[in-house]
């Protein structure tokens, strides 16, 4: 049972306060992962917030130096019973580092970036079936700004394609054969009947990688074409 170190001072609801016991501190850090006895902050008190349950939520600060982050411990006295209230689970203000692009990618489709960077996003907060979808969609601005990009179609052409027809318009066999496959596994994810049960989101996003890969490669390797043509070129 808990002691005497873990009574809390909490706001009630009215904004008086009180004290309530806590059967445990939480053992580590809901940020950064890493064990150690936090450092007790704030305590508030809900009331009877869930059902019959009451709720206190308390925060934390995390004793490692490298996060020293604050997360929220949710506590609840089942049934009303008893003088503690019980950890059922530990929360953390949620930050997500966005992955980052070259220059060359962004500029062809900085929609490409932006819609990949929320497909990421669904897929950590564990929204795995709609997060698929995402990033085909990622794809397909990836692919259809690349040929406007390229000038190998007009815009309204672009448009009104479909993704397999902008991928096969592409004149680069490594893109175009990454991008192909990467289509095939993206509409797994939209579609209610798999084809490539082997395969996951992880392989579409490694697919996807090695198509903006080549697709960065394809551009910089035109720009210093065009800075430095061949002299074989001018005759």
């Amino acid at each position: 049972m808990a002691v005497d170190t873990h009574a809390i001072s909490v706001v009630l609801e009215g904004g008086n306060r009180g004290s309530v016991q806590l059967d445990e501190y939480p053992d580590k850090c809901a940020a950064c992962g890493v064990a150690g006895q936090p450092k007790f902050i704030i305590g508030h008190s809900l009331g009877a917030a869930w059902d019959y349950n009451e709720v206190v939520e308390a925060v934390f600060q995390c004793p490692n130096n490298k996060c020293k982050r604050y997360y929220t411990g949710i506590y609840t006295k089942p049934d009303r019973m008893g003088d503690y209230f019980f950890l059922k689970r530990t929360l953390a203000p949620q930050y997500w580092e966005p992955i980052k692009f070259s220059g060359e990618i962004n500029e062809v489709s900085q929609r490409f970036s932006r819609i990949y960077n929320q497909s990421a996003i669904s897929e950590d907060f564990g929204l795995d079936e709609i997060a698929g979808g995402g990033y085909r969609k990622s794809l397909e601005f990836l692919v259809k700004d690349y040929l406007k990009n390229t000038k190998v179609k007009t815009v309204e052409q672009i448009k009104k394609m479909q993704l397999s027809d902008a991928i096969s318009a592409i004149d680069d066999k490594r893109i175009q054969a990454c991008a192909k496959r990467a289509a095939w596994l993206g509409n797994d994810e939209i579609h209610y009947d798999r084809k490539w049960e082997n395969k996951d989101i992880g392989n579409l996003k490694e697919l996807i990688k090695l198509t903006v890969n080549f697709v960065e490669s394809d551009i910089i390797a035109n720009k210093y074409e065009e800075e430095m043509p061949d002299k074989e070129d001018k005759k």
